[in-house]
C-alpha cells in the first residue's frame, strides 16, 4: 500500500502510522558492497530499519519592507535521525507501506528506550534549524525567513531500510552497515583473525 502519512499522536514519541520505506539496494548488491571491503568473503545479510523523523517543511521569504511572505515558497524534506538527533535534508518524499505504530516504538526500544532519545520536539527545532541554515545563505541581509509544515501535520514517523551484512575471509571478519537507499556504507566492526579463524586479541 501506498504510504499517505496522517498526523503524529499527542505522545513525544509514539507514532500513529509509521512508513517501512523498501529498499532501492538489494540484498545482492548489499553483499557485492561487503566483499569489495573485504574480497573472498563469506558473507550474509538481514535487511534493518533506523526510525527517522520526517518533516515536510515550507520555506518562504520576505522583503525588508514587506510584513507577509509571497510565493509558493521553497519545500523541504528534512529526516532527523530520532536515535542521534542529526538532521539531514534528502532529495525524495518518502513512501512506502503503512505499519502500525507499535512497529516505530519496538525499533525505539531496540535503540536503548524511549527516555534517552531525542524528543518530538527537540527533532522538530532540528528540522527546522537545518532548513532556516539552508535559506539564510541564499537570502539578501534582512530578509525575514517563514518556516511551516507543508502539510499541515507536523512530524511523521520513518523507517529507513538498511542492509546489516557480517562476514569473513581468511584474514579478517567484519559487520558493515550498507545503506539501503543508495548503497553508501560504514564499517561496524572488523577483526584481524588467527589462522584458525579465530580473533585476535
Amino acid at each position: 500500500m501506498s504510504a499517505e502519512l496522517g498526523a503524529e499522536s499527542w505522545d513525544d514519541l509514539s507514532v500513529v502510522d509509521p512508513v517501512r520505506m523498501h529498499p532501492n539496494i538489494t540484498g545482492a548488491e548489499a553483499l557485492a558492497v561487503f566483499q569489495r571491503k573485504l574480497p573472498g568473503a563469506v558473507a550474509e545479510g538481514r535487511e534493518v530499519h533506523h526510525p527517522f523523523w520526517w518533516a515536510p517543511l515550507r520555506v518562504r521569504t520576505r522583503g525588508l519592507l514587506r510584513r507577509e511572505s509571497h510565493g509558493p515558497g521553497q519545500e523541504m524534506n528534512v529526516f532527523v535521525n530520532a536515535v542521534t538527533g542529526r538532521a539531514m535534508i534528502a532529495d525524495f518524499t518518502p513512501g512506502g507501506t503503512v505499519e502500525a505504530g507499535e512497529a516505530w516504538s519496538t525499533i525505539l526500544d531496540e535503540h536503548g528506550g524511549q527516555s534517552r532519545l531525542p524528543s518530538r520536539s527537540e527533532a522538530e527545532r532540528t528540522a527546522r534549524a537545518l532548513a532556516r541554515a539552508k535559506v539564510v545563505k541564499t537570502v539578501k541581509l534582512g530578509m525575514g525567513i517563514e518556516i511551516s509544515t507543508a502539510d499541515g501535520h507536523g512530524l511523521h514517523g520513518v523507517l529507513k531500510p538498511n542492509w546489516l551484512v557480517t562476514g569473513a575471509n581468511s584474514k579478517h571478519s567484519a559487520t558493515i552497515l550498507v545503506d539501503g537507499l543508495d548503497s553508501s556504507h560504514y564499517i561496524v566492526r572488523v577483526e584481524k583473525l588467527d589462522r584458525n579463524g579465530a580473533a585476535l586479541r
